[in-house]
């Protein structure tokens, strides 16, 4: 049976591959950065004398997978498997490993911009920031950020809120946070330019897409249709009186000139919110 998500799922094993890779490497060194690491990791020195695959391939490293800093994959791998499939189900295989690879590369670009202005705008001075970052949250992000555009209302639980929060709002959070801890001198061993790159080209490019893409029938039924459903009820039920009365009656008035068609999601709750009013 094919996987709902070959992409997303060929992400993650790949993700596990090479950290299975990267652990081998140094299991007779402990402690030692192989030179497995240093080839793939991203520096904006190593960058400026021409190692042009950086950029491409930081995002398949992270940081090493021994104690505690297992939690870096783990987690960037979990948010992939969590979010991936609902958005690679609306936009297709192909505009989902463009999504997740501009995403990577927008979060690159964040993270070397952020390197030149510590150095003053000055190249010569960045020549010498052997600073190197690793991980796929930057590209991570980009699919959260997706899923926010494509499913705002789907209500998400974030550690420590102890309330569920909005997608789109969540996305605003991350923003918000991310910016804030770039000012944060102990934090900054975290990319935190790279997380609002990867959530900034994420949003754009999902935004950029969705004017093409119509809202999709039911009688479809997408492999995730149920969250499709659940944000559009949630969406319906906090309506108020007025505006729910004027899209019902609108939706009723097309179907009583006989213009029938596919429901979408939304019509569909609209419906169900009227029915438990009779």
């Amino acid at each position: 049976m094919k996987h709902p998500a070959p992409v997303a799922r060929a992400i993650i094993l790949g993700n596990i591959g090479v950290a299975f890779a990267d652990v081998l490497l140094t299991i007779n060194q402990p402690g030692m950065d192989s030179w497995f690491r240093h080839l793939l990791a991203l520096s904006p020195a190593n960058l400026l004398e021409g190692a042009w695959w950086e950029p491409f391939s930081y995002m398949w490293l992270h940081a090493p997978p021994v104690g505690f800093w297992v939690t870096h994959i783990l987690f960037n791998m979990l948010t992939l498997s969590i979010f991936g499939g609902p958005v690679e189900s609306k936009l297709g295989s192909v505009r989902f490993a463009g999504l997740y690879l501009v995403g990577g590369l927008a979060a690159a670009a964040f993270f070397f911009l952020q390197a030149w202005w510590e150095a003053g705008f000055s190249l010569q001075v960045l020549h010498g920031n052997s600073q190197e970052i690793v991980g796929a949250s930057g590209a991570v992000l980009a699919v959260v950020a997706a899923f926010a555009v494509y499913y705002p209302d789907a209500r998400l639980f974030l550690f420590p809120i102890p309330f569920p929060i909005r997608a789109r709002k969540a996305v605003l959070f991350f923003i918000v946070l991310s910016v804030a801890f770039l000012f944060v001198p102990a934090l900054s061993f975290i990319g935190h330019s790279a997380h609002i790159g990867g959530l900034v080209a994420g949003y754009l490019l999902a935004r950029a897409w969705r004017r093409e893409m119509p809202e999709p029938p039911v009688l479809a039924k997408p492999v995730w249709k149920g969250m499709e459903e659940m944000a559009a009820t949630l969406a319906v039920a906090e309506l108020g009186e007025p505006q729910f009365r004027r899209e019902l009656r609108s939706l009723l008035d097309e179907l009583g000139h006989g213009r029938w068609r596919p429901l979408t999601v939304r019509e569909r709750a609209l419906l169900r919110r009227a029915h438990l009013l009779v």
